[in-house]
């Protein structure tokens, strides 16, 4: 029998493909979440939860802070890991789990920066299967698991074209479990 350390010089990590990890935080402010507008490609224009991915020797919190930091200028309170969201595609670029984040935010006037062209608060609100961002709709079949929360394999975008990947899924998700401060 080998030891753990022979055991762990001879192991090959590329044996499996690794995900990129990425973290999305949803942030309040009066009822409003803060949104980016996307400066580049993919879903260059349309509106997206800031975020991005983590960096190597950063913990997600960090990563989410740094990013909050870069994409809209904002500080936060209170940021709490919600849960994540993993469904094979939700990224077109390659296989990417996102960590999902909740804050409420403290200080600041929101800016893009970074890749984020705009950065603002929007007025969202869930009403059955339609989310309505600033008074635009998105279609969603929404389905609860056994805990009655928003099922993210189960439930699917019908209509979008206003939020960017799954970003309607995990709002849906946030407000279903009413983290909404």
């Amino acid at each position: 029998m080998i030891s753990e350390e022979e055991f762990l010089a001879s192991y090959d990590p590329s044996k499996y493909k690794h995900p990129s990890v990425a973290v999305d935080c949803v942030v309040f402010r009066d009822g409003k979440i803060l949104l980016v507008r996307r400066g580049g490609h993919p879903y260059r224009g349309l509106l997206a939860l800031p975020g991005g991915f983590i960096e190597e020797g950063e913990s997600a919190e960090q990563a989410a802070g740094r990013e909050l930091k870069e994409e809209t200028d904002i500080s936060v309170v209170n940021l709490r890991q919600f849960g994540f969201a993993s469904t094979p595609g939700r990224d077109p670029r390659d296989w990417n789990i996102s960590l999902v984040f909740t804050a409420v935010a403290a200080s600041g006037t929101p800016r893009g920066g970074d890749d984020a062209a705009d950065a603002s608060f929007a007025e969202v609100t869930l009403n059955g299967n339609t989310l309505t961002v600033d008074g635009m709709d998105i279609t969603l079949d929404i389905v609860l698991n056994d805990s009655n929360e928003l099922d993210f394999d189960k439930t699917k975008i019908i209509k979008d074209g206003v939020l960017a990947f799954d970003h309607a899924k995990i709002i849906a998700a946030v407000l279903i479990k009413g983290c909404g401060y």
